[in-house]
């Protein structure tokens, strides 16, 4: 498969435009400038460029709360990367993107709140059809929305999504705390080696690339060698592998020795630990 495919493959031009993936996509762009774009083809160069102004162009519409840092992240690395007529272009693009991202933000802190609220059943239903990450973030938005996401049955259902069977500890006689085990397991799939949120994840049995925006009730992956009722393995991936993967350096499955052993130093450890209880943790401060 040549540079070009690859690039393709990975999807970052489909990401970009899903508010949920926006940061993801600009941290992938930003690790494949650093490390790749010099070595890629200039087709691929011009992909790569065409989706770095892409996801500037979209910056305003985009309204997560990461986007303007993983913006600003992929601009950096756009300037000590790209020649300067590129350089001048993209940063061009930046600026007017800036502006009306502000003017955007603005104008949303003034528009006045309806103050309703649903009843919990209903939320929890509408709550049940989420991605984890969405979910995670819906729990920050008030105290109503905080109780409703944090029910239990949506943890089982995400349990489920990304771990596969769950009735061993269904059976369990006392209440399960499905959020509880959500975070414990989500850990230990972890592959990265610093603090660095993906949305990217792999399938290590059928080597599919899956966004974590795909996987809900709706949409479960079901893994053509494991089915959806059998436990899963699958890790998330790092764009600094996204970017060996158009050098043709490593597959996406690949994985560094010693990220599979048991015994991992105990800095990276803590440095995971501490990523991924932030990640599950989010919004229960609210």
């Amino acid at each position: 498969m040549g540079e070009r495919e690859k690039y393709e493959q990975l999807g970052i031009d489909k990401a970009i435009h899903r508010p949920c993936d926006y940061s993801t996509a600009c941290h992938e762009l930003s690790a494949v400038l650093r490390l790749a774009y010099s070595d890629l083809p200039k087709t691929v160069q011009s992909l790569v460029l065409q989706d770095i102004l892409s996801a500037f162009r979209i910056l305003p519409q985009v309204q997560t709360g990461h986007e303007k840092s993983s913006a600003n992240l992929l601009l950096q690395s756009a300037e000590a990367v790209l020649p300067k007529q590129k350089k001048s272009l993209v940063s061009k693009e930046f600026k007017h993107s800036i502006i009306a991202y502000k003017r955007r933000s603005s104008k949303s802190i003034r528009q006045s709140v309806v103050n309703w609220q649903l009843p919990q059943d209903i939320l929890i239903h509408i709550l049940s059809f989420l991605d984890m990450r969405s979910l995670v973030s819906a729990s920050s938005v008030c105290t109503s929305w905080k109780y409703a996401a944090n029910e239990n049955s949506l943890w089982k259902t995400q349990y489920s999504i990304f771990f596969g069977n769950c009735s061993d500890l269904s059976r369990k006689k006392y209440e399960f705390d499905w959020k509880n085990a959500f975070r414990e397991n989500y850990y230990y799939l972890s592959y990265l080696n610093v603090g660095t949120s993906t949305n990217r994840v792999i399938c290590m049995n059928c080597e599919s690339t899956i966004w974590l925006s795909n996987l809900t009730s709706l949409s479960p992956h079901s893994c053509p060698k494991l089915g959806r009722k059998h436990g899963k393995r699958i890790r998330l991936v790092s764009p600094n592998k996204v970017a060996e993967f158009l050098l043709g350096e490593s597959e996406l499955s690949e994985f560094s020795s010693d990220s599979d052993r048991d015994s991992d130093s105990d800095e990276k450890v803590e440095i995971r630990r501490k990523f991924f209880h932030c990640i599950a943790k989010e919004g229960e401060n609210y």
